[in-house]
């Protein structure tokens, strides 16, 4: 079976470490509270899976566009990001900082790819018949939770794009 993915998600993880409480942390907070004061009208039906494969479709291309550029381009911008060193370590391997913005970014297409694939078989099959309600509803928030945690990741990647080319803290 194909495993490589697994690396690119160690290798965000080994790196994320001071970024995890607003990555994972925010957007279970987030979830938490919409299904605690909106349980009750929060829908999962076809209408809102197929906007979720729309926005997250149109997100995992704007990263891939971001990833084309920047593995194609070659300028004084790429060059100071491939030597300068983040001072972070992938399995004691220290990296630079156009490693780690491109582990950033493909994490983020790796992801938002898994919940796409996931939303499609939402849309195809009658999970609410294949599942209790209980699972289904676990299904529904997890699938909130990952649409934040991409939103955030988003969020981070633009910044972090920001901060590095313009060498600011």
């Amino acid at each position: 079976m194909f495993r490589e993915f697994l690396i690119l998600i160690y290798d965000y993880f080994s790196i994320s470490k001071k970024y995890l409480f607003f990555d994972i942390a925010l957007p279970i907070i987030a979830t938490s509270i919409l299904a605690y004061f909106a349980y009750e009208i929060i829908i999962f039906n076809d209408s809102y899976l197929g906007q979720i494969i729309t926005l997250l479709g149109i997100l995992a291309g704007f990263n891939t566009t971001v990833i084309s550029v920047l593995t194609s381009t070659s300028n004084n911008n790429i060059d100071q990001l491939k030597e300068k060193h983040s001072g972070k370590r992938i399995s004691g391997k220290k990296i630079n900082l156009f490693q780690e913005l491109y582990i950033y970014i493909s994490y983020s297409i790796l992801i938002s790819f898994l919940v796409i694939s996931v939303c499609i078989f939402g849309y195809l099959l009658p999970t609410y018949k294949l599942f209790s309600s209980t699972i289904f509803s676990i299904i529904g928030f997890l699938t909130v939770f990952l649409i934040l945690h991409i939103m955030f990741l988003n969020i981070r990647n633009i910044s972090f794009l920001y901060f590095t080319f313009f060498n600011q803290k």
